[in-house]
């Protein structure tokens, strides 16, 4: 008798780490296995990584799944990978990287970010849909041009870091859509290279690779990559997306009635769209379906916030859940509004809908009266106002969600997620499992015929594990709040410029 081929297997080819999950074509996690790998800063402002390392990571992974018993080779149906976005991975003529890869968090690129904004600001991001910054890979791609010029004519390819998994494991180059579109030399209308850019840059069109749809059956596991990994040979590995998008797919987003609000380092709102305005205040990405696309609005300190708050006040030989729970139990003990202070959580500047990396954060109304315990629910009520702040945006391009999802570490902590929701005034899903490796499985599963379409894959294997409700009355005292919260941001961009102004005797000079 033969056993049905229905194990599904989603690899996530994270910053600081890798995981894989298996699933069924039910949608029941299997088996859930991470391990950690290292970035290297040789100097300031450079992230790198060894690409050889995500390699070894995914099996590693493999091996952990065998050992834990899970791994039913004789039922595997197919594998895919997700990853971090913006990774510049160069790929030699010899099929070898020929350099670390640059990750999207490395800022070495800032002159070239200045070149292009001064040479072609308007045109790059009304093509690509997205703003101009070090994240992305079009500078990072030019500083290697101009600083390691042989590297550059050595190299035949660029792949993101989850194609490189792909390339390894079936030896053809090529990309998706949503980890192009965030490239910047992605035109996010036409859903191809943009040759305008890459000719205004004098970047040959033979560096990117070939894009193809986030579910398409990409080739099966070579003889060598078998050899290796331990899967068998001939398995099927499906195409995969970015990390981003793969984990909007993984909580069942496909289309604008439904809204992901994330609570993790960065605050997050998205949603998936049909269209685009112009210009655009959001980042784009090209979504797992034709001619849909994923917004994200966001804040770049949410979780950030709440860990500053946590090693401003506590001692560091506490055990991690120990010092939440004293923050959870200590935010309780203060009112909704935490007694007047307003905290701005810009302590990395911020993004939507600002788009300003030199806005500082600030506490405001503090007095005599007021203890610690409303200085930590300021911070959690301070990265929800910002939330807020970014959600205004989506009235321009969304409306009438009907659908809230609350994905991230942060929906573990509850009084920070019902202060979300009250200040949102929203009632939202918290689905079984929200991770980007979960969500590659899912595509695993439509790229084999195990799922018939994205609608199929979502029915069957998305489930809610839990609701939460806003309060009424929470939400109409925290809009009074947030309207004072509005009125100090406004002060706090002045005085952050101000601040960030050259040094007092440049200053008099000025004077």
């Amino acid at each position: 008798m033969l056993l049905m081929k229905d194990l599904l297997i989603g690899i996530d080819i994270g910053t600081s780490s890798s995981k894989a999950c298996m699933i069924d074509q039910s949608g029941e996690m299997i088996d859930s296995v991470s391990i950690e790998y290292p970035s290297f800063s040789t100097q300031p402002d450079w992230v790198e990584q060894n690409p050889e390392n995500w390699y070894q990571a995914f099996i590693a992974l493999i091996q952990q799944m065998e050992k834990n018993g899970s791994l039913q080779k004789d039922r595997l149906a197919a594998v895919a990978i997700a990853g971090q976005m913006r990774g510049l991975t160069l790929i030699g003529f010899n099929n070898q990287p020929i350099r670390p890869s640059i990750l999207w968090n490395d800022r070495r690129c800032r002159e070239e970010v200045t070149y292009i904004l001064e040479s072609n600001q308007a045109k790059v991001e009304l093509i690509t849909g997205n703003p101009m910054n070090t994240m992305c890979t079009l500078p990072k791609l030019l500083w290697v041009r101009k600083h390691e010029p042989e590297i550059f004519k050595s190299t035949k390819s660029l792949l993101f870091p989850k194609d490189y998994i792909n390339f390894r494991l079936t030896n053809r180059i090529c990309t998706d859509r949503s980890d192009a579109s965030g490239s910047s030399f992605y035109d996010i209308q036409k859903q191809e290279w943009s040759e305008e850019i890459l000719n205004f840059y004098h970047l040959p069109l033979q560096l990117c690779p070939e894009i193809v749809p986030s579910t398409t059956l990409l080739g099966t596991v070579s003889s060598q990559a078998s050899i290796e990994t331990g899967l068998p040979q001939g398995l099927p590995v499906v195409m995969g997306g970015s990390d981003s998008t793969i984990e909007t797919f993984a909580i069942g987003l496909y289309n604008q009635s439904q809204c992901k609000i994330r609570l993790g380092t960065s605050g997050a709102l998205s949603t998936i769209v049909d269209r685009l305005t112009s210009p655009h205040k959001y980042y784009c990405w090209s979504y797992l379906l034709p001619n849909r696309w994923m917004i994200d609005l966001n804040t770049r300190s949410c979780a950030q916030s709440v860990q500053w708050g946590k090693e401003l006040f506590f001692k560091q030989n506490l055990d991690f859940s120990s010092i939440y729970q004293i923050m959870i139990d200590e935010a309780k003990l203060s009112p909704v509004g935490s007694k007047g202070l307003i905290f701005h959580p810009y302590l990395l500047g911020e993004d939507a809908p600002y788009w300003d990396p030199e806005l500082q954060g600030n506490l405001f109304g503090l007095n005599i009266t007021h203890q610690r315990s409303d200085i930590i629910r300021a911070i959690y009520e301070g990265t929800a106002y910002a939330l807020k702040d970014a959600f205004t945006v989506f009235g321009e391009i969304a409306q009438d969600f009907q659908e809230y999802t609350f994905v991230g570490g942060g929906v573990k902590n509850q009084l920070w997620l019902s202060i979300v929701a009250d200040v949102l005034g929203v009632n939202g899903l918290i689905p079984s499992h929200t991770d980007a490796a979960f969500g590659a499985a899912m595509v695993a599963g439509i790229g084999s015929g195990i799922f018939s379409s994205l609608e199929d894959a979502v029915e069957k294997c998305v489930h809610i594990e839990k609701t939460i409700h806003f309060s009424p009355e929470n939400y109409n005292s925290y809009n009074n709040f947030y309207k004072k919260y509005k009125k100090i941001t406004k002060l706090v961009r002045y005085a952050s410029h101000i601040n960030s102004e050259k040094g007092e005797d440049e200053n008099e000079k000025d004077r």
